[in-house]
């Protein structure tokens, strides 16, 4: 009897022992999980004239209301322009002439978006405490949000600008060159390829000096902006009056 006890008790440990190993490998699993979780694609809320899309493994098309976006989907709105919704509510103003793919996130990589050419305005809402950030990439860039709203134009020379209008906006180059900045409300900055984010000043006044170095150098064809560390478009509205797509899709 006390050597069958003796083994009872054995056997229960080794039980034991492989009930917890099991629970902490599920643990670890949906943390993973978690943590890698796929967002689901954005939606489109409205449109206004040509814009095309290209869907994963697809042809150009046409976007319809309400159709929603995977992953990986090209946007070129040519002259026309398209208001997207996020899962969480976020909303994404795409202008005209902008070359725009959303990604996949990933535990490595947060970037929502890949901003090629083109300008585009977010509202972002804001994420919790320990939350990822949400994240831009552009050729030139890193840009990091927790909530605002702001926008993001990058040039054919590949710089990038960002104006914020609401909350706080981190920027970076993308190859880490320089230090990271915050730029607040009501200041921009710029970045390139192979040089440092700018200083954040007043999105006034770093309009005032692109208009002037436009006029001065291309007669304000938007080709001479400080050797080509300018946004797309010269005259594009200032921060506070976006142009927001209200064809329904119909024109």
């Amino acid at each position: 009897m006390k050597i069958l006890s003796i083994r009872e008790q054995v056997f229960f440990c080794i039980i034991c022992c492989l009930s917890m190993g099991t629970l902490s490998a599920i643990a670890q699993q949906n943390t993973n999980s978690s943590a890698s979780a796929p967002y689901a694609g954005a939606t489109v809320v409205d449109f206004e004239k040509k814009v095309q899309l290209q869907l994963p493994g697809q042809g150009s098309s046409a976007p319809s209301p309400r159709q929603v976006l995977p992953p990986d989907s090209v946007i070129n709105t040519g002259d026309g322009s398209i208001l997207l919704q996020l899962e969480d509510g976020s909303n994404i103003w795409v202008q005209p002439h902008t070359h725009l793919i959303l990604k996949q996130p990933s535990p490595t990589n947060w970037q929502r978006l890949e901003l090629l050419l083109g300008r585009i305005k977010t509202e972002i809402q804001k994420r919790i405490s320990g939350s990822p950030p949400f994240q831009i990439g552009t050729p030139s860039a890193v840009i990091s949000v927790r909530g605002t709203r702001f926008f993001v134009e990058v040039d054919k020379h590949k710089v990038t600008e960002v104006d914020v209008e609401e909350g706080e906006v981190q920027l970076e180059n993308i190859k880490g060159i320089g230090a990271p900045i915050l730029i607040k409300a009501g200041s921009s900055s710029r970045v390139g390829e192979k040089s440092a984010p700018e200083p954040a000043q007043p999105t006034q006044e770093l309009q005032r000096q692109l208009q002037k170095s436009s006029s001065g150098n291309n007669g304000g064809n938007g080709q001479g902006k400080g050797q080509g560390q300018g946004p797309a478009n010269q005259s594009h509205p200032q921060p506070h009056s976006p142009p927001v797509p209200r064809g329904n899709g119909h024109r």
